[in-house]
């Protein structure tokens, strides 16, 4: 609630990672909601090129957060040749 002259963050890096990546996801949401209800072409083109740079920048924050060992890589899709015996 105040501001202290403390060097040191009340928060954890962690925390803050996770709450922009919170953000964006439902930035991702507010923007696709107002893009399937605007009937205007620029501004649909103007929401779909937002949404790809809000996607861009989740993904560098992603990338921090597997980087530090905050996050789990997620599940990737089987080798299908590895199963198969090829």
């Amino acid at each position: 609630m105040e501001v202290t002259n403390s060097p040191v963050s009340p928060f954890p890096d962690k925390l803050i990672v996770a709450l922009f990546l919170f953000l964006n996801s439902i930035d991702v949401t507010l923007i696709g909601h107002a893009l399937s209800l605007s009937m205007r072409v620029d501004l649909a083109t103007y929401y779909s090129k937002v949404i790809g740079e809000i996607l861009i920048y989740a993904e560098k924050g992603f990338n921090i957060m597997v980087n530090r060992q905050w996050l789990e890589q997620p599940p990737q899709a089987p080798n299908r040749k590895v199963l198969k015996g090829e």
